[in-house]
């Protein structure tokens, strides 16, 4: 696309504006995406209402993102700059800084004066450059994404301290962000509201990783890029598919064909360039190796070692090989021949004494770490967890209870009888527990990979004087004349401002449908996750009118102040009973949510229908209770969603308000559906 993309070509340069403008390299391989971007761009360049001026590419690490971004900066003939966001970016990094100037021949405070220095954000966007904007995810101050959409505005200005920054004409923002990295969030809506194009950067089509390789390493191994392209891709989506951090893309494929065709091991190399980057967990690293395996690649590798390593050998003049015949004669042989299983090789030592004091490869002692035992079985160090007592089970029981009946005091359940039970663990229950979990582990890891970052960097407010830069000037310290007059925020150190609570109905008509298998897996994920990312959790089921003498029946499966390890296995004793009296459970459960000492307070209730119990708890009255008891907690700072799973929906959206309520038409997107809620929370 030589000088065919040019968007502005009777535009004069500087000297200095030339040399910023990418060269490709001759192993550049123009991909779709660039021809695509390039041409949208081109088409609406003159047309002031539908220009293309700002573009995303999003996408795993090694994925090409900042290489097409140059390639656009060669393609349209503007001079290419970029600039890497961080957590602590504040609004001085987007604008630039006022900093204290001294002359070199004066050593003087009375000579210090103040100039300003623009950011290379307002030096591009100025001067109409195309200025690659790297990982604006993982911002924390939503001061700075704000500068940061004024200047992505299609007629756009920036407001600085000595002038008034007007958007060049030829100025294109491109924004590359990987995709759910640790200490990414999701890209601020208002930003990406403005971008006008956008590109997910995958791995690319098998034919164009092997087209690039070649390109780039000179390899022309049809045999090896192929393979060592297959090896790549199952990588990546056994990485993706187990929420393995890690990646394996563009980047690890290069440097490893690079390294194979320089003679390196592929097996040994494989380690190093691709699988040590994607995790170095050795429980990771087994699931990533029978992936492989599965697919039968590991094997293919090592036969395509083996004769790649024997092509070696033959044009190697040190070594003689040796065919035995079926009568015992042998013969040798220096030129190539096929590989032959029942030959013998020589290798001619370095002194030709008919002997060498070189070890062969095969003989190589095994030196990585074990952690096995002397009988070789492997050794666990995990802890052993510590039960609690009958009587401290018993105590804590009657203090639910306890609690449970003076939530409803003055209340219409007042008279009604009440019993919270702790229900007890068993081995089937274990069994059950441990296997729906792994089922949904895939899912919830990687919802705790995007989430823990948040919760490490939930606020920043507080400010760290005495800086030599930084958002706010102190008058006060200019008295010291140390030039440290300015402020900065402070990294935040809160913990989870979240506590939830989840409320099951285990009315009979839940049993229908597959509903109680839905709520068990829905538990089952929301407390692996709150677990994982040490968000307090509470899990209660709730039925009515078991007998006479117990009309109210609640069951404490997991409560936050529990010190009970194995209470989690019994969120699978989860089933069915009779009738539900959802008003008197609401107010017991959100009473005992308000004693978490967490800010924000999330209830989240998994129902099937309108409530129903004897003897005249129904219809309206009920309903009006249940407004009655959500509004009394919404005033308290309780948030109240509900997931309706059943033919009810309309009455419950009706209870907690429509924006309050889910509707899960596919029962099996119950349990991913409100972790993510969760997360959208912190």
């Amino acid at each position: 696309m030589d000088n065919q993309m040019l968007l502005s070509p009777h535009r004069q340069l500087t000297e200095v504006e030339k040399k910023l403008v990418w060269k490709k390299p001759r192993s550049h391989i123009e991909s779709e995406a660039e021809r695509r971007i390039c041409a949208e761009v081109k088409r609406n360049w003159h047309n002031e209402e539908m220009k293309i001026t700002n573009i995303l590419l999003e996408g795993d690490a090694g994925s090409g993102k900042t290489q097409l971004a140059k390639a656009l900066s060669s393609d349209f003939g503007l001079p290419y700059t970029k600039v890497t966001c961080f957590a602590d970016m504040d609004k001085s990094d987007v604008l630039g800084s006022i900093l204290p100037v001294l002359p070199e021949d004066s050593h003087s405070a009375e000579d210090v004066s103040y100039q300003f220095y623009p950011s290379e954000i307002v030096r591009a966007y100025e001067n109409g450059w195309l200025l690659e904007i790297q990982e604006p995810t993982v911002i924390r101050d939503a001061a700075v994404l704000m500068a940061l959409n004024s200047a992505l505005e299609p007629d756009g200005s920036i407001n600085l301290p000595t002038r008034i920054v007007h958007r060049h004409s030829d100025f294109i923002a491109v924004i590359t962000t990987n995709r759910g990295y640790n200490g990414t969030r999701p890209l601020n809506e208002a930003l990406r509201d403005r971008i006008q194009h956008t590109e997910k950067m995958d791995l690319p089509p098998k034919a164009v990783m092997m087209e690039r390789a070649t390109a780039k390493t000179g390899c022309s191994d049809k045999e090896i890029l192929s393979l060592l392209a297959d090896m790549i891709i199952t990588l990546d989506e056994t990485a993706k598919a187990n929420a393995i951090k890690g990646v394996a893309g563009m980047r690890s494929y290069l440097f490893w064909i690079d390294t194979v065709a320089s003679g390196a091991s592929f097996c040994a190399s494989m380690y190093h360039k691709v699988i040590y980057k994607i995790t170095t967990d050795p429980g990771e690293i087994s699931i990533l190796e029978q992936a492989l395996s599965a697919k039968g690649l590991l094997e293919q590798l090592e036969q395509l070692e083996q004769t790649q390593a024997h092509r070696q050998e033959s044009q190697n003049p040190d070594v003689m090989e040796l065919h035995l015949s079926e009568d015992g004669q042998y013969s040798g042989s220096e030129e190539e021949t096929p590989t032959d299983p029942n030959a013998v090789r020589l290798r001619k030592s370095q002194d030709s004494e008919g002997h060498s004091d070189q070890t062969s490869d095969n003989t190589t002692e095994k030196t990585q770490s074990s952690d096995n035992g002397e009988d070789g079985v492997p050794r666990y160090h995990e802890m052993e967890p510590k039960h609690l007592t009958k009587q401290q089970k018993q105590e804590f029981r009657k203090k639910l209870n306890h609690e449970a009946r003076e939530s409803v005091k003055g209340s219409i359940h007042q008279q009604v009888k009440l019993i919270v039970h702790r229900p007890e663990t068993t081995e089937e229950n274990m069994v059950e527990y441990r296997k729906q979990a792994s089922e949904l582990m895939p899912v919830i890891r990687e919802l705790i990979r995007k989430t823990m970052p948040i919760l490490e960097h939930e606020t920043a407010g507080e400010f760290v004087k005495g800086q030599l830069y930084g958002t706010d000037f102190c008058v006060n310290r200019v008295a010291a004349q140390d030039f440290r007059y300015f402020a900065r925020k402070r990294p935040p150190k809160e913990d989870p401002s979240l506590a939830v609570a989840l409320r099951i109905d285990e009315s009979a008509s839940m049993s229908a449908f597959g509903r109680l298998d839905a709520a068990k897996q829905a538990a089952i994920a929301l407390y692996e996750f709150c677990d994982g990312c040490d968000i307090p959790v509470m899990i209660y089921g709730d039925t009515a009118d078991r007998s006479r003498m117990e009309q109210m029946s609640l069951y404490a499966y997991v409560d936050f102040d529990s010190k009970d390890p194995d209470e989690k296995y019994s969120l699978t004793g989860i089933q069915g009973r009779s009738n539900n009296r959802d008003g008197m459970a609401i107010r017991i459960i959100a009473d005992r949510l308000l004693t978490a000492p967490q800010k924000t307070k999330l209830f989240i209730g998994i129902s099937d229908g309108q409530p129903r119990a004897m003897p005249d708890y129904t219809g309206d009255s009920a309903i009006a209770d249940m407004k009655k008891t959500l509004q009394e907690y919404r005033r308290k700072g309780i948030l109240f969603l509900a997931a309706a799973i059943g033919q009810d929906k309309e009455i419950i959206s009706d209870i907690y308000g429509k924006e309050n309520t889910l509707d899960i038409t596919d029962l099996k997107q119950l349990p991913a559906r409100l972790v993510q809620i969760i997360a959208r929370y912190l």
